[in-house]
C-alpha cells in the first residue's frame, strides 16, 4: 500500500502525507496544525484547477456551505469591528477546502488508501491515549510536559487544557477503524479503555459529548444485538463512574463541584452563580439586540463589555465577557444573527438527514462515526469552544469530510 502511494502524482503524495500527519499536528502545535490545514487546502485547490475537476460543486452540501461563506463575507458590513472579523471570515474557506480534500482523497480510487490513512490516525490516537495514561500515573507525559491543574490532563499540548476536544473528535473515528478493519473484540476493549481515559482527562463538557456520541454509535452499530449493546454501554458507564469516585481530584471536578452542587441547589441556581451563566446571559441580550445579523465574528468580547449587558442577577456578571459565549448556538447567533445561523444549520441538518438515510442503506461505520459526532456536537447542551477557532473548526470539518466521503460509495471489508 505504501509503495503504491509513492507511485501517485507528487501533489497527491503530498496531500496524503499531510492528511496522515494532520491529527498529530492538532495535538502538538497550533502553528503546525494551521500550516498543515492551509497546505492541504491550497494544494487541493491547485489540483482542482489544474485538473479542471469540479467534483465538489456537484455536491449539494458544498454548494450550501459556499453560500454560507458568501454570507460571512457580505455580513462583514454588519460587523461592529470589521478588522477583527476579516481573518476568520476569509479563513473559513480553508475548512471548506479541508473537508473537500478529505472527501476526495478518502474516496479516491474506491477508497484505495482508506485503511492506510485511518490506521495511521488510529495509531496516533492510541499514542495520545497511552501518553494520557502515563501523565495520569506519573504527573507528566512521555516528553516531560506537565500542567499545573489538579484533575486535568493535557498530553502533548502541555499547559493548553483542550486535549479533550481532540479526544472527542477522533474517538469514534478510531472505533470505526478498529471495528471495520480489525477484530470486533479489540473495538470493545478500545471503547471501554478510551472512555476511562476520557474521564481521566477531566474535561466535563467533552466527556459528556464523548459519552453521548459513543452511545449513538453503539445504538446503531449492527455488529451486536441489543443485549450486547446494553451490556457494553452499561459496563463502560459503571467502570468510569468507579474511576471518578476512586480519585479525589476527579471526584471534586465531576461530583463535588458539579453534580453534587446541582443535586443540592438545582440547575437554575448553578446557572446563576456560574461564569458560564453570565456568558450565556450577555450572549442572549446581544442576540436580542442584533437578532438578524449579529455583531460579527470575534466581536463578542467587545460588545459584551458594554454596561448595558450588566445583569446583577448573575453572581459573576463582572466576568460575563470572554473570547466567545462558550456555547455553539449562542456563539453562532451572536456572531451571525438568525440569518447566518439558519443557513448553517439548514446545511448541517441536510447533511445529517441525507447521511442517516445512507447509513440505513449501507451500514457504513465511518458514516455512523461522523453522524454520531455531528449530532452530539449540535444537540448536547454543554459548554463548547468557539465554532470558528482553528482547533475546534479543524476537528469539526475533518468529521464533516468523513461523512461526505461515504455519501455515494459503499466500501467493502
Amino acid at each position: 500500500m505504501f509503495q503504491q502511494l509513492l507511485n501517485e502524482k507528487t501533489s497527491y503524495k503530498i496531500i496524503y502525507f499531510l492528511l496522515i500527519f494532520l491529527p498529530l499536528s492538532i495535538v502538538t502545535s497550533s502553528l503546525l496544525m494551521n500550516l498543515v490545514v492551509i497546505l492541504i487546502s491550497l494544494i487541493f485547490l491547485l489540483i482542482l484547477v489544474k485538473e479542471k475537476n469540479f467534483i465538489i460543486f456537484n455536491n449539494h452540501f458544498f454548494i450550501m456551505i459556499f453560500v454560507f461563506f458568501i454570507f460571512l463575507v457580505v455580513n462583514l458590513t454588519n460587523s461592529i469591528e470589521i478588522s477583527r472579523s476579516l481573518g476568520r471570515t476569509f479563513g473559513f474557506l480553508r475548512f471548506i477546502l479541508l473537508s473537500s480534500a478529505i472527501f476526495y482523497f478518502l474516496s479516491y480510487k474506491n477508497f484505495k488508501y482508506l485503511k492506510f490513512i485511518s490506521t495511521s490516525w488510529m495509531i496516533i490516537f492510541l499514542i495520545v491515549t497511552i501518553d494520557l495514561l502515563y501523565e495520569f500515573i506519573f504527573g507528566y507525559n512521555i516528553v516531560g510536559f506537565s500542567n499545573q491543574f489538579p484533575g486535568r490532563l493535557s498530553s502533548f499540548l502541555n499547559d493548553e487544557l483542550k486535549i479533550g476536544g481532540y479526544y472527542y473528535g477522533f474517538i469514534i473515528i478510531t472505533a470505526a477503524t478498529i471495528f471495520h478493519f480489525y477484530k470486533k473484540r479489540f473495538g470493545i476493549i478500545f471503547i471501554i479503555f478510551s472512555l476511562i481515559i476520557a474521564v481521566l482527562i477531566g474535561e466535563r463538557a467533552n466527556l459528556i459529548k464523548i459519552i453521548f456520541s459513543t452511545i449513538i454509535f453503539f445504538s446503531f452499530i449492527n455488529l451486536f444485538n441489543i443485549k450486547q449493546k446494553i451490556l457494553i454501554i452499561s459496563s463502560s458507564l459503571i467502570i468510569f463512574i468507579c474511576v471518578i469516585l476512586s480519585n479525589q481530584d476527579l471526584k471534586n471536578r465531576f461530583s463535588n463541584q458539579f453534580l453534587k452542587y446541582i443535586y443540592q441547589n438545582g440547575l437554575s441556581n448553578y446557572y446563576v452563580i456560574s461564569q458560564y451563566g453570565a456568558h450565556y446571559d450577555s450572549a442572549i441580550q446581544i442576540i436580542k439586540k442584533n437578532i438578524m445579523f449579529g455583531v460579527g465574528l470575534k466581536n463578542f468580547p467587545i460588545e459584551c463589555a458594554k454596561d448595558e449587558y450588566i445583569n446583577t442577577k448573575f453572581t459573576m456578571h463582572g466576568a460575563r465577557c470572554s473570547t466567545h459565549p462558550h456555547q455553539i448556538h449562542l456563539d453562532l447567533l451572536t456572531s451571525l444573527g438568525l440569518s447566518g445561523y439558519l443557513i448553517l444549520m439548514f446545511s448541517l441538518f441536510y447533511l445529517l438527514y441525507k447521511n442517516i438515510k445512507n447509513f440505513k442503506k449501507n451500514n457504513n461505520l465511518f458514516t455512523l462515526s461522523g453522524i454520531s459526532f455531528l449530532i452530539s456536537t449540535l444537540i448536547t447542551p454543554v459548554p463548547s469552544g468557539a465554532f470558528f477557532t482553528s482547533y475546534a473548526a479543524t476537528i469539526f470539518w475533518i468529521n464533516i469530510g468523513i461523512i461526505l466521503a461515504f455519501e455515494k460509495f459503499k466500501i467493502k471489508n
